[in-house]
């Protein structure tokens, strides 16, 4: 075995130290990156569960499969999800379509660059918030057919068709879920804030269903109903954009051949009571 000088001996002593102090500077680097990571990893925020859960839309369709005539209904979740039960199944409009004509009068104004007069927001708010059929007449007047299928094309509607009256529009819940979930953009920004507050301020004598299960719940309701007799019997609406903190949701129900309005309102106040209530 050669014998170092010692100078060589010297020389190799610093480089084995440098060695080990580069090894403990990667370890030490190392282990202080670990609880970082850990942290992060913790703090690393959970998407909160979908509103309603998937069990409650399973009880709100055992619920509407009980009722009598036909029911059909679309929720649109917390996350945007959606989910129906016949929710393309067509039914004669009612009332309902009053919310589209509402839209359109407000666009058509927003575009002409108009202001709206006093005639204008008195028939609006008889419209919307008594649901009066002869301030529909006034409004579908000014708005036609064209412009109640422009926005049904707009909002991407598959099923919406009208002929001559507002009040025999086809429609689905899954079409009105789509107006009710992109209601800002729907409406113009300039008349948007003005319908909200129609939608919001319906009378309370109109105000069953959803709402009147939604509003104690902490919820504000934007809606629409109809309601009508048909040869199969009553027919009852009601869709509706739900608010509360950062959470919104969407309800549309449509009924027909209900032995009456009473009955129809109670589907809907059920399929409502299934989506928003916990059940434990």
């Amino acid at each position: 075995m050669p014998i170092r000088s010692p100078k060589t001996k010297s020389r190799c002593a610093v480089i084995e130290a440098l060695a080990l102090l580069a090894s403990l500077i990667v370890v030490a680097a190392l282990v202080s990156a670990l609880p970082a990571l850990g942290s992060s990893q913790r703090r690393r925020p959970r998407q909160k569960q979908a509103f309603p859960t998937s069990a409650q839309v399973a009880r709100a369709r055992h619920f509407a499969r009980s009722r009598q005539g036909s029911v059909s209904f679309t929720v649109s979740d917390s996350h945007g999800r959606r989910y129906d039960l016949d929710g393309d199944r067509q039914f004669v409009s009612a009332s309902v379509a009053k919310a589209m004509l509402m839209t359109c009068f407000l666009n058509t104004k927003t575009l002409d660059h108009q202001q709206l007069t006093a005639t204008d927001r008195s028939e609006l708010r008889a419209m919307i918030t008594v649901s009066d059929n002869d301030a529909a007449n006034w409004v579908y007047n000014q708005v036609g057919d064209a412009h109640l299928a422009f926005l049904a094309q707009r909002l991407g509607m598959r099923h919406f068709s009208v002929a001559g009256y507002w009040g025999y529009a086809q429609l689905t819940t899954n079409d009105q879920a789509l107006l009710m979930s992109k209601l800002d953009r729907a409406v113009y920004p300039r008349y948007r804030r003005y319908a909200r507050s129609l939608l919001s301020s319906i009378v309370s004598w109109e105000s069953w269903g959803i709402p009147q299960v939604a509003r104690p719940l902490g919820w504000k309701v934007f809606f629409k109903g109809g309601w009508r007799g048909t040869a199969r019997g009553q027919l009852v609406h009601q869709v509706a954009r739900l608010e509360r903190r950062n959470e919104v949701i969407v309800i549309c129900v449509m009924t027909d051949g209900d032995p009456s309005q009473s009955y129809g309102e109670e589907t809907i106040a059920g399929i409502a009571r299934n989506l928003l209530r916990s059940h434990r």
